[in-house]
């Protein structure tokens, strides 16, 4: 795929990979539409490409709120076209044992990592089958193919998003739509500014983060070379062709999830003083 004059929309485009996404593509001659919730991000995303190439046009939604989305799918289809490229990157993440997460923050993770991106697919998805054309890219993750305790319910979020996106990889041939689903595997980037480990091996790995993580340069070129060449998975890196072929190995699965709740996992009566909360 030739990436010049594509029109491009990104979300959580502010940073990361969403930016590093973004410049890649302006530099490739495409018009780039970002979207995120951070203004002020946005704002110094959008000086910082504006003069690579064509126009940048940016929204600020909260990927989350459907009518939000829906609006700006709306203004899009209205008064920029038709876009060629749909790539749902957004999202949040979260570390934690089941029994103490709140259905509140259970909400708030699939609301931003799948609804956010169902919400954007369905918002262009009539556009693209009446064009019969179109690539849609999400971004799972890695953790969708690891039971990693107190990584759980953030990694749920990211196996129900990979799985719908496989799924529409099939389906949506019949629209000449191509679909790409995405495993990074761990970027070193904001993304885990916010997940703060309590015991002392999840204090440590957020530590060390950045000696075993990818550069969020490196993963969004092989993003972007896995979306011209219209590949239907990108798993990014052997890691997670491991992982996956793990799945099928019950014995060594089971190890990795066992040494993982060693290492990250808390005490039952820290648990307990947790779930009081609610």
């Amino acid at each position: 795929m030739d990436l010049q004059n594509k029109r491009v929309i990104i979300t959580g485009a502010a940073s990361g990979i969403g930016f590093r996404m973004a410049r890649i593509f302006a530099e490739s001659g495409s018009e780039v539409i970002l979207s995120d919730i951070d203004e002020d991000k946005l704002n110094n995303t959008v000086k910082a490409l504006e003069n690579i190439g064509p126009p940048i046009y940016s929204y600020i939604v909260d990927v989350a709120n459907q009518v939000e989305v829906q609006e700006m799918a709306d203004d899009v289809l209205k008064n920029v076209g038709h876009v060629d490229i749909l790539i749902n990157n957004a999202g949040i993440g979260y570390s934690g044992e089941i029994v103490e997460t709140s259905l509140e923050t259970w909400k708030k993770l699939m609301d931003v990592n799948f609804w956010g991106a169902l919400y954007h697919i369905y918002a262009f998805l009539p556009a693209m089958v009446e064009a019969k054309s179109g690539h849609i890219v999400n971004i799972s993750s890695g953790q969708a193919f690891f039971r990693l305790p107190t990584w759980g319910p953030y990694a749920t979020t990211k196996l129900a998003l990979g799985g719908i996106s496989e799924l529409m990889q099939f389906e949506f041939k019949k629209f000449n739509i191509k679909v790409t689903t995405v495993y990074p595997f761990m970027i070193n980037t904001g993304f885990y500014d916010e997940v703060e480990g309590e015991t002392w091996g999840a204090k440590m790995s957020m530590r060390l983060l950045p000696y075993y993580s990818m550069s969020p340069e490196s993963v969004a070129n092989r993003i972007v070379k896995a979306i011209k060449k219209e590949k239907p998975v990108e798993m990014i890196t052997i890691i997670n062709n491991l992982g996956s072929v793990s799945r099928a190995i019950s014995p060594l699965s089971n190890i990795v999830s066992v040494t993982s709740l060693y290492f990250l996992g808390k005490d039952p009566q820290d648990l307990k003083n947790d779930m009081e909360r609610f």
